[in-house]
C-alpha cells in the first residue's frame, strides 16, 4: 500500500513538472461570410475570411531552464466553404524559436515585418471584403506577405519599445530573398510604428510604411501611409479608420486612397462594418464597401478569387454577412 502511494506521488510529481516545463495549444478560426459583389456584373458567394482567415494551428513552449525557452508554431490555412486546404499545408506559419533575455530568434516560414504593420493599422486587419490590400498594386512582384527560408530576431520587452528584423535566404532563387525590419512603441492606449523592407532580386520591391493608433475609450483612431517602389514604378497608399464600441459590438470605419505612376494604380476604398460579440469566441459581422477605380485601374473588393468583373476605371461594390468562431 505504501509503495503504491509513493509510486502515485512520484508519478504525480513527474507529470506536474512536465506540465510546468512545456505546453502545447491547439487553436483555430472558422470564418465564413455570404458575400455579394457588383462590378460590370454581379456575383454572390460563400467566402472564407470575412474578418479573419480560417486556420488550424498548434503552438507550444518548453522551459529549458536558466531563463531559456524553446517554442514552435505551425499554422495551416483552410477554406471551410468547400473543405479545401491551402496548397502548402503549413503555409500560414511554420517556425521554431529560441527565447530568453536576449529576445527571440525565429526560423522557418513567417510574416514579413513590413506586412504585420499593415495588419495592425488597417481597421479591418487586411482581412475580408474591405481589406486595404485590395487596392495594392503588385508592381510586377507579389505584394510581400510571408517569407520562406526565414530568419528573424525579435527584441525583448523594453518598456513599450518593440522591434523585429527579418531575413529570407534566396537558396539559389533571388526572387525569394529579402529583408525587412520594424520598430515601434506601444502603451495601453497608443501604438506607433514604422517598417521598411526590400524584396526580390536585382529589381527589388522597396516598401516603407508608417502607422499609428490611439484608443480614446469612446473611439479608437488609426491610420497608415505606405510607399511601394520597384524601379521607376511606384504606388502610395494612405488609410484612416476608426473603431467605435457599441454595446456588445463595435462599428468599424475605413477610408483609403491609392495613387501611383501610370493609369492603373489609382483608386479609393471606403467601408463600414459592424461586429457583434455573441461570446468571447463567436462574432457576427456585416460589412459594406466600395472601390472607386480611376484611369485603367480594376481593383476589386474580392481580390482575384471568384471576382465579379470590373471594367477599367469602374467601381466595385459589395456587402457581406458572416460569422467567426475561434477555438
Amino acid at each position: 500500500m505504501k509503495k503504491s502511494v509513493l509510486a502515485f506521488a512520484a508519478l504525480s510529481l513527474v507529470s506536474g513538472l512536465a506540465a510546468a516545463q512545456s505546453s502545447v495549444t491547439v487553436f483555430g478560426i472558422l470564418d465564413l461570410s455570404m458575400r455579394h459583389l457588383k462590378g460590370a456584373g454581379s456575383l454572390t458567394l460563400l467566402q472564407n475570411e470575412g474578418r479573419s482567415a480560417s486556420r488550424l494551428g498548434f503552438r507550444g513552449v518548453e522551459d529549458l531552464g536558466g531563463g531559456m525557452k524553446a517554442g514552435f508554431h505551425i499554422e495551416h490555412g483552410l477554406n471551410p466553404d468547400d473543405g479545401s486546404a491551402d496548397a502548402v499545408f503549413w503555409q500560414r506559419r511554420a517556425t521554431v524559436s529560441l527565447m530568453g533575455g536576449f529576445g527571440e530568434v525565429r526560423l522557418g516560414r513567417n510574416k514579413w515585418a513590413d506586412r504585420t504593420i499593415q495588419d495592425d493599422f488597417d481597421p479591418f486587419g487586411t482581412s475580408g471584403l474591405p481589406a486595404l490590400t485590395r487596392i495594392y498594386h503588385s508592381l510586377g512582384l507579389a505584394v510581400p506577405n510571408r517569407a520562406d527560408n526565414y530568419v528573424g530576431y525579435y527584441l525583448p520587452a523594453m518598456g513599450g519599445f518593440y522591434a523585429n528584423f527579418d531575413l529570407a535566404l534566396a537558396e539559389g532563387n533571388d526572387a525569394n530573398k529579402g529583408y525587412a525590419g520594424r520598430l515601434g512603441y506601444k502603451t495601453k492606449a497608443m501604438n506607433v510604428s514604422a517598417a521598411y523592407g526590400q524584396h526580390g532580386g536585382s529589381n527589388k520591391l522597396k516598401s516603407f510604411t508608417v502607422g499609428g493608433s490611439y484608443d480614446f475609450g469612446a473611439v479608437a483612431l488609426m491610420g497608415l501611409y505606405t510607399k511601394n517602389e520597384r524601379g521607376a514604378d511606384d504606388q502610395s497608399i494612405f488609410n484612416i479608420g476608426a473603431s467605435v464600441p457599441m454595446g456588445q459590438g463595435k462599428l468599424i470605419l475605413s477610408a483609403a486612397a491609392a495613387d501611383g505612376t501610370g493609369t492603373n494604380k489609382d483608386a479609393k476604398l471606403m467601408a463600414v462594418g459592424y461586429d457583434y460579440s455573441m461570446s468571447k469566441r463567436t462574432t457576427l459581422y456585416t460589412t459594406v464597401g466600395r472601390i472607386s477605380n480611376d484611369g485603367n485601374a480594376t481593383f476589386s473588393l474580392n481580390g482575384t478569387k471568384g471576382v465579379a468583373a470590373v471594367t477599367a476605371g469602374g467601381n466595385s461594390t459589395g456587402y457581406e454577412v458572416g460569422v467567426r468562431h475561434t477555438f
